[in-house]
Order: structure tokens, then sequence, then C-alpha cells
């Protein structure tokens, strides 16, 4: 399920990408990694994401954007 990712919109956008189910799915991936959290559940990694994204700190929230954005770019181009 990733169904959080519908909230990240603008990152998929920054990376060129789609928004499609795939993608979500890539960007799931990606997220989960960056924060360490492959196991958890989405519920849980959301509640981090918007913990970071929406919580007002600007610069921690673009540091996370930039970090996730350039591996999408990343596994994009590697396919």
């Amino acid at each position: 399920m990733v169904g959080y990712t519908k909230h990240l919109s603008g990152i998929m956008r920054r990376a060129g990408a789609e928004s499609n189910y795939e993608n979500k799915q890539l960007l799931d991936s990606i997220i989960r990694g960056v924060l360490s959290m492959e196991h958890h559940e989405e519920a849980q990694v959301w509640e981090k994401v918007k913990s970071i994204m929406f919580a007002g700190d600007m610069e921690k929230k673009k540091r996370f954007e930039d970090m996730v954005v350039r591996i999408f770019i990343k596994k994009l181009i590697a396919g």
C-alpha cells in the first residue's frame, strides 16, 4: 500500500516522474530507505514523513526532499 504518497506529488514532479502506481511504489521504497523504516507499517512511515514535511522546519523539509528527489532520479535513470 502506498496511499500516503498521494500527498507527495511535489516530490514526483521535481523528479520528473509521472504519478502512477509504479512510481508511487518506488517513492515509498526510497522514503522507507532514507528513513530506515523498511519494515514499518505504512501509518508509521506516514507519521514520520508528516513530521518532516509538514511540521514547519523548512530546512529539514528541504534536506529530506532533496535527498529523496536525488535518489528518485537516479533510480528512474537506472531503470
